[in-house]
């Protein structure tokens, strides 16, 4: 009989899939999801090969577990900062650290191009994921329309650009590489949208909560 992680089945069986997701990410920022084993999950988690098997079906299946919670997490902890800032631009600059700071933290490589290497039905769950967080950042550019702060423009497509320039970059180690490459990308997309270079000043030089 398996050895039981933990003071019950229950937390045993949060602790296991709390360690497949973990080895998941892990492997990810290594090589591409293509190459991952299910055996090199289980041998990253410290789990045995059948204990993989018992929580999910195939690594696909381990995939789409692990972006929804990574996504639902991100979502909450999003909505938490936004809620105490009035100001659309700022919600934004709030949006796009907190998007980049996610991306570190999950190790999900840019480009990694996961669509691809899914089946459909996969590649679909994975953008349904995406429109749980994309809908907040709907609400901020409508709202900002709205308030006339930036330009009238396409929502959903603006969304797209965001997140495609958002995808591609990876903040330095470095705390005041880190600062410059945050207040680039934020001066980046608010001039991309069409806000007043006095907004951006603005926004940039806000200065916001510890640990943002």
């Amino acid at each position: 009989m398996p050895k039981i992680i933990g003071e019950s089945l229950a937390s045993h069986r949060e602790i296991t899939r709390s360690r497949l997701f973990e080895a998941l990410g892990s492997l990810m920022a290594e090589q591409s999801f293509e190459s991952i084993t299910m055996s090199q999950i289980a041998e990253r988690a410290g789990v045995g090969r059948t204990a993989v098997y018992n929580h999910f079906a195939d690594k696909e299946v381990l995939l789409l577990a692990y972006m929804r919670q990574v996504t639902e997490e991100f979502t909450r902890v999003l909505t938490a900062r936004l809620a105490a800032e009035p100001d659309p631009l700022m919600r934004l600059r709030l949006y796009i650290r907190s998007h980049l700071q996610m991306t570190s933290r999950y190790h999900v490589k840019a480009g990694m191009g996961l669509r691809r290497q899914m089946s459909g039905a996969g590649a679909s769950h994975l953008t349904d994921h995406a429109g749980m967080v994309g809908e907040v950042l709907i609400g901020i550019l409508d709202e900002a329309m709205g308030r006339s702060l930036i330009v009238q423009q396409n929502t959903l497509g603006a969304v797209h650009l965001i997140h495609a320039t958002l995808a591609g970059q990876r903040l330095p180690n470095d705390e005041a590489h880190r600062e410059s490459a945050l207040a680039l990308v934020e001066t980046f997309i608010l001039r991309g949208l069409g806000a007043s270079e006095e907004n951006v000043r603005h926004v940039t030089a806000s200065a916001l909560p510890s640990g943002e």
